[in-house]
């Protein structure tokens, strides 16, 4: 995996004039040896920390994305917000190939395909399907072979992750993640989407655990329940009380997961 990703970063270097992508877009320090580079489709570190007394501070802004240093106590993190899509995901994770930090925890939301599973549920991809056009220039040839892959987490952090949520009470399920491309098309598909054994949607993970596997980091996919097509909680124009209850799980939840998955052995 780490040749794939050394003839990718000597390929880009070839025909841009940079050599450490992270300080250069994000602002980080490749070594600085973080509890944990966090990376988050959208979400800002301060919608996170919201109920923390966190120091933030930003590195670098650019249009769409912004890389942050926080500190909640004596926990230090990597913070970048990128924009969603698997695109954005994929340049974000392959500039961390080269920091010292070998902690790489995504954060997002998730749609739910199934009415069991509720508004503000935490889940953990138990396999992720590539249903999205970025994954596919992550091997060797750009092939259709490789469209609606199975991506897995590695199992052995999956089960530290389920024990950590397990000591502090809260409820942590595995679950099957379709990625797609397009959340204004995805809805006519979904049965097609469906027949393939999803239970929820969103458009990263995939290829953020792909990227995992070529750089060599440990890679955590946190998820957060924001919408559900099975029981009518809307995404576009979705309710208060639903927002109240995926904003309130997020800002519970998410944060107590990231600080103890980053003092934890991994």
């Amino acid at each position: 995996m780490k040749d794939l990703y050394l003839n990718m970063q000597a390929s880009f270097q070839r025909y841009n004039d940079c050599t450490d992508m992270l300080q250069a877009i994000y602002g980080l320090d490749k070594d600085t040896l973080y509890d944990a580079i966090i990376v988050a489709p959208s979400w800002k570190p301060e919608k996170i920390f919201v109920n923390y007394k966190a120091e933030i501070k930003v590195m670098k802004q650019g249009p769409y994305f912004c890389g942050y240093e926080v500190t909640v106590g004596r926990q230090r993190f990597g913070y970048i917000q990128t924009s969603s899509c698997s695109g954005n995901i994929i340049d974000c994770c392959l500039a961390l190939g080269n920091s010292v930090c070998d902690r790489v925890i995504f954060i997002g939301a998730v749609g739910s395909l199934k009415s069991e599973i509720k508004l503000g549920d935490i889940v953990v991809p138990k396999h992720c399907i590539a249903g999205d056009g970025g994954s596919l220039y992550l091997y060797d040839k750009i092939t259709t072979e490789n469209f609606r892959k199975h991506v897995y987490p590695d199992k052995e952090l999956t089960r530290k992750v389920l024990e950590a949520a397990g000591d502090l009470n809260i409820k942590v399920e595995e679950k099957v993640v379709y990625c797609t491309d397009t959340i204004y098309c995805e809805y006519m598909h979904l049965n097609e989407i469906l027949s393939l054994g999803s239970e929820l949607i969103e458009m990263e993970t995939a290829a953020f655990f792909r990227c995992m596997e070529l750089i060599g980091k440990k890679g955590i996919a946190l998820l957060c329940v924001s919408d559900n097509s099975a029981a009518n909680n809307s995404l576009i124009g979705r309710t208060e009380e639903d927002t109240y209850t995926f904003h309130k799980a997020r800002e519970a939840y998410i944060p107590q997961l990231i600080l103890e998955l980053s003092r934890r052995e991994l």
